[in-house]
């Protein structure tokens, strides 16, 4: 179950999401020919007609089978990404619960959920050693109007603030941009109340948090502080974050790690470079892979499962990074030493188990990663 929830997180993690010489510069800041802006904005078109198509999807939610749920056949408004979560609360009670993290400018409630950890009867994943917080969307009012015609590429809150650059920071940007920047950081640090709210509730919980993960597109990279200065942190945190780095890239495949102001550029108030300042646990910022803010909603699953892998290796790097020994996972399941000789649903050979909780479609999944094999398919041909 454990391994279901988290899949179907990862997925909609991930979903949150020329012929001319003409250009034309979008609410983003980004130069685009007149093709391309037109179909950015075509994006919410085509997928508001993909949610007529792919409706009704609470109705046959079931445990086992969320990442392969109609509802990410899309890229889903704020309210059918809660309406699908609290589906997925009320159906796992003791394992997901809700909460009030912070709230809008408008006045909206942003909401976390809670995954509790515990020793799956699955797959291992993060959730067997942490508890995993997660807020699907923090800037929500902003995430509304990106529906909006001409506004697709909306990345600051209803405020014009961008609320990635409204964190503390060291250093004082030497260009400070203008309200009418694409990143605008507001008159002062935690001005904004999604911000404030935030860090009120990051700063209740100091004891318990081990890691941060900020989840943005795009580009395919694996970021981590500083974003504000290209100086070395020191005190062997760098080597700490080379390390995390490449164990995320080797389980998330085409991510490039590195420090957000020597890969990416230069950014001022971001929230990966608080957090670790603040609470001295690493902090890192997913990338998903993507060429501009629109993308085929076909690429929801292979973006989602990049997503997965990318949080269940950070819980391990995260146990390394803060010094604590590792506890190697062991799925609590049925042997199967002969493989489909003896299993009759879904095994997998590196971990030498079978899975009898698993749909086909959910095995078809775990090949990618695990090399699983469907054995009733394998059986009938023999």
């Amino acid at each position: 179950m454990k391994f279901s929830l988290l899949s179907a997180i990862a997925l909609f993690a991930s979903a949150t999401t020329a012929e001319t010489n003409n250009t034309f510069t979008g609410i983003d800041g980004r130069a685009r020919t007149l093709k391309e802006e037109a179909a950015l904005q075509d994006d919410a078109k085509i997928n508001r007609a993909c949610h007529q198509e792919n409706a009704n999807y609470i109705p046959s939610l079931k445990a086992g089978e969320y990442s392969t749920s109609a509802f990410h056949n899309c890229f889903r408004t704020i309210d059918q990404i809660y309406e699908f979560t609290d589906a997925l609360v009320v159906q796992n009670p003791t394992l997901l619960s809700k909460f009030v993290i912070s709230k809008t400018f408008k006045g909206a409630t942003i909401y976390g959920y809670k995954l509790t950890k515990g020793h799956s009867q699955s797959l291992p994943t993060a959730a067997d050693e942490y508890d995993l917080y997660f807020v699907p969307v923090v800037n929500i009012d902003g995430y509304k109007v990106s529906w909006e015609e001409h506004y697709r590429a909306q990345r600051k809150s209803y405020n014009l603030v961008d609320l990635n650059r409204n964190w503390p920071t060291s250093f004082e940007h030497p260009n400070p941009p203008a309200i009418s920047a694409a990143d605008y950081p507001g008159p002062s640090t935690f001005s904004e109340p999604e911000t404030e709210g935030i860090n009120e509730w990051l700063l209740s919980k100091r004891s318990e948090i081990q890691g941060f993960i900020d989840i943005h597109s795009y580009g395919g990279y694996i970021l981590y502080p500083y974003g504000d200065t290209k100086e070395p942190i020191g005190g062997g945190f760098d080597e700490k974050f080379e390390v995390l780095g490449r164990g995320l890239q080797s389980a998330m495949g085409a991510y490039t790690p590195g420090p957000v102001a020597k890969t990416f550029y230069f950014a001022y108030g971001v929230f990966s470079d608080y957090a670790f300042r603040e609470f001295k646990k690493p902090s890192v910022t997913f990338e998903v892979v993507g060429n501009d803010f629109a993308a085929e909603a076909s690429t929801i699953p292979t973006r989602g499962l990049e997503v997965y892998k990318g949080i269940n290796q950070f819980a391990k790097e995260t146990t390394i990074f803060n010094g604590e020994p590792i506890t190697e996972l062991v799925p609590a399941t049925t042997a199967a030493p002969d493989g489909c000789n003896t299993c009759d649903w879904c095994y997998i050979p590196g971990l030498n188990s079978c899975f009898s909780e698993f749909t086909k479609n959910e095995c078809v999944i775990q090949n990618a990663e695990y090399g699983a094999l469907w054995c009733v398919e394998i059986r009938t041909k023999k």
